[in-house]
């Protein structure tokens, strides 16, 4: 078969054509799919921006309205009808001077300075519970107060109750409890005392050697009715 110098030349002409033509629809396509895929993934981004902040917000609100559980805790008294007390004696003291304090760096205590105070122009009732010492030499003074501790017990009317007094401070006590007795107390010992609360009411415990604030009381709850 013979091919003619113009056949050739269509041939030659119509593969050039096919050539121009595929490179401008590879080109399209190529764009089409960088387009597709740019899309998508800003599709998949806003999804997971939207589902953030849905979820910040939920628990935004979640801690927002979610209340604070307290547990509360059922306590049940002892209903024992024995009641056992241990009474310390103490006194309190304030320790002051006339002039302001200055911390010491090599004390034993680090005790914290304190103003300049004034020694007070009072009058205490009369009694050694409550002691008022002058300024000294160098102008410190000082001012004490005996009592017990615990000054108030409460106990129901039909306990049997046990009072264990304990000389700590102070060293001498002559203590009295009401209805019961008197006895000594010094420094170091217990004496103890026991009764039946049969009666509603208030008894005293007090200390003859420092009044009159070295008292205390026993409050005596009736029974139900």
């Amino acid at each position: 078969m013979l091919i003619t110098k113009r056949n050739k030349n269509r041939s030659a002409k119509k593969l050039n054509d096919n050539k121009k033509t595929t490179k401008p629809s590879i080109i399209i396509i190529a764009a089409v799919t960088t387009a597709v895929v740019i899309i998508s993934a800003a599709m998949i981004l806003g999804i997971q921006s939207q589902t953030s902040h849905t979820v910040l917000a939920q628990s935004a609100n979640s801690n927002a309205t979610t209340p604070v559980t307290n547990t509360v805790v059922t306590v049940t008294p002892s209903q024992s009808t024995n009641k056992t007390v241990w009474i310390s004696t103490v006194h309190f003291d304030g320790t002051t001077a006339l002039q302001a304090g200055v911390a010491c760096g090599n004390c034993s205590q680090n005790t914290p300075p304190h103003p300049a105070e004034k020694f007070p122009n009072t009058t205490l009732p009369a009694g050694p519970g409550l002691v008022l010492r002058p300024p000294n030499k160098v102008g410190a003074w000082d001012m004490r107060a005996f009592t017990f501790a615990p000054d108030q017990i409460v106990v129901n009317q039909g306990d049997k109750v046990t009072l264990h007094f304990i000389g700590v401070q102070g060293p001498h006590h002559e203590i009295t409890v009401e209805g019961i007795g008197t006895f000594p107390l010094d420094r170091g010992h217990i004496h103890t005392v026991s009764f039946t609360a049969d009666k509603p009411g208030t008894i005293t415990y007090r200390c003859h050697v420092h009044p009159p604030n070295m008292v205390g009381e026993i409050l005596v709850l009736p029974k139900p009715a």
